[in-house]
């Protein structure tokens, strides 16, 4: 075994891993990372509580299950009417979903307004699941237009 030499270190090894070295010290931050920015949140999309008539099938605009629906006939020309309108759009917005307004301009659509005997605007007609509660001739408020309503519901 004269021939084989090798380097016997293992003596020398063993001191050097026996010596307690220091633990590393942590990296000591020099800046603040960015924080993450979210977007903000999207607004919650309420459905829509009125709409202008554009050749839709009123059957189905009648129809709307569990809200009440306005078929509120007008004329841009008319003052009162177009107030109306405003008064009937609060009205339907302050509802919650409960109620749907269809706002037809008479003039674009005689057809429409000869089929249900427009003669004068504005022209109201309360619908409830397809129903005709209630036909109102002439502007109200936004509050007398909700209690008309109210008491028309409570009868029916």
């Amino acid at each position: 075994m004269a021939g084989l030499t090798g380097c016997d270190d293992s003596s020398e090894r063993r001191a050097r891993y026996a010596e307690k070295k220091p633990a590393p010290r942590p990296l000591e931050r020099t800046f603040d990372p960015p924080r993450k920015i979210l977007p903000p949140a999207a607004p919650v999309k309420k459905a829509p509580v009125w709409m202008d008539y554009k050749g839709e099938d009123m059957r189905q605009l009648t129809e709307l299950s569990g809200r009440k629906v306005l078929i509120v006939f007008y004329a841009p020309w008319s003052r009162p009417a177009m107030d109306y309108v405003q008064a009937v759009k609060s009205y339907a917005a302050a509802q919650d979903g409960k109620a749907f307004a269809v706002l037809i301009d008479a003039d674009a659509y005689p057809d429409v307004a000869r089929k249900y005997r427009l003669e004068a605007v504005p022209l109201t007609l309360l619908y409830l699941e397809g129903m005709k509660l209630k036909e109102m001739v002439g502007s109200l408020s936004a509050p007398r237009l909700n209690e008309l309503i109210e008491q028309t519901i409570q009868v029916q």
